[in-house]
């Protein structure tokens, strides 16, 4: 249901050029290469507060203003993305293929498996 909400509301412009999924390992070592990567964490904000990725944006799937926020980022600059396990980004992956975003790495296994994978994190 959000999903397709999410499709109905986010226009679509343009086919995007480089959305995939990656593992935790290779948007770390991404992130490391390149500070200026956007890292998404689409959670809720009790879940952020939990732990994040250090830097990220916290903008949560279920919030009203959910697709506003996302259409006011720069399809321009390059992104990570994850949830806690995958759902939620990766129905957020299939709308950011129907838009102007040019660089999004989709972490499939979500911010559980970049914890499994004993990286870095932020409470």
């Amino acid at each position: 249901m959000v999903a397709s909400l999410i499709l109905a509301v986010i226009p679509h412009p343009a086919a995007a050029s480089s959305l995939r999924d990656v593992t935790p390992r290779a948007a770390y070592e991404a992130l490391e290469a390149d500070p200026s990567i956007v890292v998404l964490d689409i959670r809720t904000p009790f879940e952020f507060k939990r732990g994040h990725v250090e830097g990220a944006v916290n903008i949560d799937f279920y919030a009203k203003d959910f697709a506003d926020r996302i259409m006011a980022l720069d399809p321009a600059r390059s992104y990570v993305m994850y949830c806690h396990a995958g759902g939620r980004s990766h129905a957020l992956m299939r709308a950011f293929s129907q838009t102007e975003f040019k660089d999004v790495m989709h972490i499939p296994a979500g911010f559980s498996g970049w914890r499994r994978e004993r990286l870095p994190f932020v409470r």
